[in-house]
């Protein structure tokens, strides 16, 4: 059993409560800091999310979090005590949790498709279908997107539908869906749509990139988040591969799920004109990861352009000047 299912399996209420008396409040679970001394209630535990927050410390995360914070060690010292807890009593309840867990997850039947999502998985080598095609992809080129970055990303151009087209992929790393971008220079004028999906998306329980970056993002404790994915791929092209991308304007629950679990801190770089501090969801999120975002207090950006858009020099200006989300 890796860490990662151990830390998964654990019921992070259940390991707390050693230390703290909780009371339901609002669909979670809070208590007195067992971090810090406090008069009034204000650690926190989501026991969907199977996360902790702790608004008196500004500490948050699983389970291994906590025990890293309870007891000031090491990640592998606090690995070390999750598993004493875990073993030392031999089958208890939530030595049994677990093992149905790993039983449940081992046998369990294919899940039946969702009858709201529509994201059904296509195959490996879906884009083959498309074509590499030097001239249609040269208007991104120019934009500053290096071949390299092209060709790691999958870009590729459809014929059929004149668009420079890439796949979305589930955390998994399966494509679900296409991406294209037509590339028409009149697609306001004859009313065809900039961005499309080639099949409806149906729930958007991914984020762009985050298989390709995610050795990146855990090296550096940070991932930087964008609206778009050809966003992504110009950050790629400079060298900075922790990113992703959220395929709109907001975070939803299933991103927010996401994000909170990388356990890293996050800095939104949305598009000019998006107010972060309206988005409920990144809100719920800041209490459990270390959340920056870049602000365009200078106005360097024209409307919905993406921080990257103006160039690195731009991109490293804002991106040094970010703000902490309190």
């Amino acid at each position: 059993m890796t860490l990662s299912e151990l830390v998964d399996a654990t019921d992070i209420l259940a390991y707390i409560s050693q230390f703290a008396e909780f009371e339901e409040k609002n669909g979670e679970q809070w208590a007195l800091s067992p971090l810090k001394q406090e008069g009034t209630p204000s650690f926190s535990v989501n026991t969907e999310l199977n996360l902790f927050y702790d608004f008196s410390s500004g500490k948050g995360g699983n389970v291994l979090s906590f025990i890293k914070a309870y007891y000031h060690c090491s990640s592998g010292e606090a690995g070390d005590i999750l598993r004493k807890y875990v073993g030392e009593s031999g089958l208890t309840e939530t030595r049994r949790k677990m093992e149905a867990f790993l039983v449940a997850k081992r046998f369990a039947p294919k899940k039946k498709q969702n009858k709201t999502s529509k994201s059904s998985i296509l195959p490996d080598d879906y884009m083959q279908r498309y074509r590499k095609c030097d001239e249609k992809l040269a208007s991104w080129r120019e934009e500053g997107i290096t071949n390299d970055s092209l060709n790691r990303f999958q870009v590729c151009y459809d014929d059929f539908s004149d668009r420079i087209v890439y796949p979305i992929r589930n955390i998994d790393g399966k494509i679900i869906n296409v991406s294209g971008r037509t590339i028409d220079p009149q697609w306001k004028e004859k009313k065809l749509r900039k961005y499309t999906y080639f099949k409806p998306l149906g729930i958007l329980d991914t984020l762009y990139a985050l298989v390709e970056n995610l050795e990146f993002i855990q090296m550096t404790k940070e991932v930087i988040i964008f609206e778009g994915a050809k966003s992504v791929m110009i950050a790629d092209s400079w060298g900075i591969h922790n990113t992703i991308a959220l395929l709109t304007s907001h975070v939803n629950p299933y991103q927010l799920k996401i994000l909170a679990k990388l356990g890293c801190k996050v800095v939104f770089a949305l598009d000019k004109g998006v107010i972060i501090r309206e988005d409920e969801n990144i809100k719920r999120l800041k209490r459990y990861v270390k959340v920056e975002y870049i602000w365009d207090k200078d106005d360097l950006l024209e409307d919905k352009m993406s921080p990257v858009d103006a160039g690195r020099d731009t991109w490293n200006s804002l991106y040094e000047r970010r703000l902490y989300y309190r």
